[in-house]
């Protein structure tokens, strides 16, 4: 079984375990016995799934922190399982695949949002490779995860490309988990900064990543920064998500003339690309 189907497996036990109430089944089985052999049969089901997704995702994380997998080798790994939507859930062989080898799940709960902060989401493959498409990052680009989350894209990005990939992130538990993650792979192309993207200095970022981390306030002095960034060099900021409170505010560096938009894509009509004006 591929690691993706291991991790659909794993995502559908762990769904049943987290949403059964004990005392309520404890009640169950005392009705019907017959049930107290099924729920042991599915947690040793469970525990069998567990170990062959850890056994799988550690073969590739040696093999990333061994360098015997290269940058391409591993894009080509992910991306050639495709980005088709499976049915009945909102996934894709190449989401599953990633998710189960960083055991990330889509939505990440349990840390309270800040002002103007977002519910953290998982970055979907499409996008990542969307991204790495448009920008082609080298060893001589710098990219921003603003809002890294978990660090599902900034991880990603990392074992695909050799540009240093930063991962920023204001929730506490979030970055703690990214960190953790990317210590598996050893990737000395990632870093994971726990801050308020306000206050960090992202002066040597040429490329920037946003997936509706923020919106309001927050959203208008980052783009008013990577405006300033575009009038002295050469930067590409992807942007996803809304336009209203959000997009509004790189729109607003378009018309002061800092960046320019390029034109929207049919596959990604929630995606802004914006590069510097001045060296378009």
């Amino acid at each position: 079984m591929s690691l993706g189907a291991q991790w659909e497996l794993h995502e559908r036990f762990s769904f049943v375990q987290e949403n059964v109430e004990p005392d309520l089944l404890l009640l169950d089985m005392r009705a019907r016995p017959e049930l107290r052999a099924l729920w042991t049969a599915l947690e040793a089901r469970a525990l069998l799934v567990t170990a062959a997704l850890d056994a799988a995702g550690e073969d590739i994380a040696r093999q990333l922190r061994a360098g015997s997998l290269s940058p391409a080798r591993f894009r080509e790994q992910w991306e050639g399982l495709g980005f088709t939507e499976s049915a009945g859930r909102a996934s894709t062989a190449a989401d599953d695949w990633l998710e189960g080898l960083l055991r990330i799940s889509r939505i990440t709960t349990g840390q309270s949002r800040p002002p103007f902060g977002q519910v953290n989401m998982a970055s979907r493959a499409h996008r990542i490779s969307d991204f790495l498409s448009v920008t082609s990052p080298g060893q001589r680009d710098t990219v921003y995860d603003l809002g890294c989350g978990n660090g599902k894209f900034a991880i990603t990005v990392a074992a695909s490309c050799s540009a240093r990939v930063k991962g920023v992130e204001y929730g506490q538990t979030y970055v703690e988990s990214a960190r953790r993650n990317g210590e598996r792979f050893a990737l000395p192309n990632l870093e994971f900064i726990h801050a308020d993207v306000r206050d960090v200095d992202m002066s040597d970022g040429t490329s920037f990543y946003l997936y509706f981390p923020f919106w309001g306030e927050v959203a208008h002095a980052v783009a008013r920064t990577l405006g300033d960034f575009a009038r002295a060099r050469d930067i590409t900021v992807y942007a996803q998500g809304p336009r209203l409170d959000y997009g509004e505010h790189f729109l607003e560096q378009v018309s002061q003339g800092a960046l320019c938009l390029a034109p929207e894509r049919l596959d990604f009509t929630d995606v802004m690309v914006l590069r510097s004006a001045a060296f378009a």
